[in-house]
């Protein structure tokens, strides 16, 4: 880990000292003619990320990009995400917030909230919004730090903090064509909040041996704003654009399946085709979009990704799933086939991504956990009660074509 000093600043190429091997982005303690490198480097933090994160290595390089900004004090980095329900917005954030919480030496930067999109037009409406953000900012920085919860160290804390916003495309200003006061309200709101003002924060802080409360102003400049969305009409939006002179042929193309077996498949890749013009269509403000420094695309995700996620991630289903019946005196197995089917299977329902993979085994495996004995499936190996999922089992518990 490289070293690290409170209150660090981006370095220029040549130091007061005169020393002109200076390498770029160095840093400088405030009062010291002392250079010292950043504590990790976009790619390091990159490293970190993905473990937590599937098969969206592009956003992850962005992401951590933004991260670094966040960390050198940079004037702008907020990110945009848009991707399918599915394709790991929220896993991404979790990753955010694991990272912080286990890297020594980022304590300033590790004040992170999650707010709905939904809830900020609420209060917007109601004119709260801006103090509601950054009020849970400082309630969550004076949970963190405890009774070390001085008002400075409390200031900078909130002032380096990150607002991850849910669903932001629930916020349009424009719906059906028709002006969205509510989604207008919000989005201006929002901006303030990202226009580097000082905006003023009730601090819990804990002097004397007792907590305080202070209204202080805290300027925003440093505050990192994530937001994320579906956008789910978009993708008709701009399909619709873009096959209305092309045509749709030019979108069949070989796919992968998970089991490395190629099929033709309808692909359609939103990130290869959006412009700007189509956001401000959807009803994101110019203004608004303007205060993203990185919009992100996730991309679907493909049968052999959906086949690790459904397996070998922290929250995959199939450890639970046999966890369960271990509880019943029965060892749930599956072979690679059926794995690759419902990872196949998963992938062709149209933008639901990861989430489909509890639909598809969901269609499996609830047939089997109320009255595992009558399916006839469990079998005694070894001495043990073994229930195999095979892919004649998958193929049997999908409904019929209608």
């Amino acid at each position: 880990m490289y070293p690290f000093c409170r209150g660090w600043r981006q370095a220029p190429g040549r130091g007061k000292l005169g020393h002109s091997n200076q390498r770029p982005g160095a840093v400088a303690c405030r009062g010291s003619n002392t250079y010292i490198e950043p504590p990790m480097t976009p790619k390091q933090i990159y490293e970190s990320l993905r473990r937590d994160v599937i098969g969206q290595d592009k956003a992850l390089h962005d992401m951590a990009v933004a991260i670094y900004k966040h960390l050198i004090e940079h004037s702008t980095g907020n990110v945009l995400m848009i991707g399918n329900s599915g394709t790991g917005k929220t896993t991404i954030m979790r990753a955010v917030e694991r990272f912080f919480s286990q890297a020594a030496g980022y304590e300033k930067f590790s004040t992170i909230i999650r707010i709905n999109a939904n809830l900020v037009a609420d209060l917007a409406n109601r004119g709260q919004q801006s103090n509601v953000v950054m009020d849970r900012l400082a309630r969550h920085a004076a949970d963190l730090l405890g009774e070390q919860a001085d008002l400075e160290t409390l200031r900078e804390y909130v002032a380096h903090g990150i607002v991850c916003v849910d669903e932001i495309d629930k916020i349009r200003a424009v719906v059906g064509g028709e002006p969205n006061v509510k989604g207008i309200v919000a989005q201006d709101s929002l901006l303030t909040l990202m226009e580097n003002e000082y905006v003023q924060v009730e601090m819990r802080y804990f002097e004397s041996g007792r907590w305080h409360s202070q209204v202080e102003p805290v300027n925003t400049a440093h505050v990192l704003f994530v937001a994320g969305g579906a956008f789910e009409e978009l993708y008709d939006q701009v399909f619709q654009r873009v096959t209305k002179t092309s045509g749709i042929d030019k979108f069949y193309k070989l796919v992968r399946g998970a089991d490395g077996g190629y099929k033709r498949s309808f692909v359609f890749d939103l990130g290869e085709y959006l412009a700007q013009e189509d956001i401000f269509s959807y009803g994101m403000s110019p203004q608004f979009l303007s205060r993203f420094d990185s919009m992100i695309m996730l991309g679907d995700l493909g049968a052999a990704h959906l086949v690790e996620i459904f397996r070998d991630t922290a929250d995959a289903i199939w450890p639970q799933a046999v966890d369960y019946f271990r509880h019943a005196g029965i060892t749930l197995t599956i072979t690679d086939e059926a794995a690759f089917h419902i990872a196949d299977i998963a992938s062709s329902r149209n933008r639901l991504g990861a989430r489909a993979l509890r639909e598809v085994f969901g269609s499996i495996i609830k047939r089997l956990e109320f009255d595992p004995a009558a399916s006839g499936l469990v079998q005694k190996r070894d001495g043990q009660q073994v229930l195999e999922i095979t892919k004649e089992v998958v193929e049997a518990a999908q409904p019929e074509p209608g």
